[in-house]
């Protein structure tokens, strides 16, 4: 018959190895696995380059080739093999952690130069905003009133586009078909574009109606 002293020996390791048990049942829920930059730039509407996506690859390289520095190390974009060597450095940046000490920079490199491209109007339309009509008027020469009403706030305003940084002389109605026709333009900027942030910012400023932005 075991002595009273073994049982409670006994009795504090089964103990002990309940709660070791318990700890490492709940760790993942204690230290959650740390987010990627993919899962970060993923939940933020992009999607990123394979192999299928040969055009977009060309597309993008053919503005990459021209940065000077090369945006990613050893990798000037011209080689041989640039199409896999670009999906290669891809996967190297978004495989590192959210608390990167140069997570900000590392997200506008990936958003840039490893998703599949887009323009200012598709962006627009992943947060369901829908700029106003960029199409001439019906009415011959006459502007939509919510463009001339754009186009007041624009000549006041120190944030224009960089080309088109005065409204010049005019009619209201021949100002607001330039503003007009400047928004029709920037709606296709390219997200490899390296003005793609600031113009997405001045397009829905510019282009959206206080309204439809407001939805």
């Amino acid at each position: 018959m075991p002595s009273s002293s073994t049982i409670k020996v006994a009795s504090g390791l089964g103990a002990a190895g309940a709660i070791g048990g318990g700890v490492a049942l709940s760790k993942p829920y204690l230290f959650p696995d740390k987010a990627t930059l993919r899962s970060l730039v993923e939940a933020d509407k992009w999607k990123f380059l394979s192999g299928s996506n040969s055009s977009e690859i060309s597309e993008i390289l053919a503005t990459y080739k021209s940065q000077n520095p090369s945006p990613f190390a050893n990798f000037k974009g011209d080689e041989g093999n640039k199409d896999d060597l670009l999906l290669e450095k891809c996967k190297e940046l978004s495989g590192k952690y959210e608390d990167d000490a140069n997570k900000e920079g590392f997200l506008r490199k990936l958003k840039r130069w490893c998703v599949i491209p887009k323009s200012v109007q598709d962006r627009l339309s992943d947060f369901n905003i829908t700029p106003m009509s960029t199409e001439d008027p019906s009415s011959g020469t006459n502007e939509d009133q919510s463009w001339i009403s754009k186009m007041k706030s624009y000549e006041s305003s120190n944030s224009k586009f960089s080309q088109l940084a005065s409204l010049n002389s005019g009619t209201d109605d021949e100002k607001a078909k330039k503003l007009r026709t400047r928004c029709k333009d920037e709606l296709n900027v390219k997200s490899f574009t390296e003005s793609f942030e600031v113009t997405f910012d001045k397009v829905k400023l510019w282009c959206v109606s206080i309204q439809k932005l407001g939805n």
